[in-house]
């Protein structure tokens, strides 16, 4: 289907079915309000995948005329590939989220950016670049 005139289920639920796990641990790199992970299985340091995580809380406003800080989560999943032609390339898939400390619809937003990762209204445009 066309991005033009695309659905998606607002307010559903997800859930993973099938695949296997994928179990990440700590590197040991330090990261400023986060976390660095890697895939411990990926045992080439070349091609191993990555996973860093930041989260930065939200702070209030100090008056009714000053703005509120947003909540920001930042999530940045690292797989690197070597092509036929011996060069490696950085893949990045990478996911952010800004909200309000007192907005109470998180939930269901969050639940709507996956249906737009996952629902096949997109398939053509995260596999194959397409816009129509």
């Amino acid at each position: 289907m066309a991005l033009s005139s695309a659905v998606i289920k607002t307010g559903a639920t997800w859930a993973p079915t099938g695949g296997s796990d994928l179990t990440f641990g700590p590197d040991g790199r330090s990261v400023k309000d986060g976390i660095s992970l890697v895939v411990p299985a990926d045992t080439n340091l070349i091609t191993r995948r990555s996973l860093e995580c930041r989260a930065i809380m939200p702070g209030l406003a100090v008056s009714s005329a000053a703005f509120a800080k947003l909540g920001r989560n930042f999530m940045s999943y690292r797989v690197p590939y070597v092509a036929a032609d011996g060069k490696l390339y950085l893949q990045h898939v990478q996911i952010q989220t800004s909200f309000h400390a007192d907005y109470s619809g998180k939930n269901t937003i969050l639940g709507d950016a996956i249906a737009l990762l996952a629902d096949s209204d997109f398939a053509d445009f995260w596999q194959k670049s397409i816009l129509t």
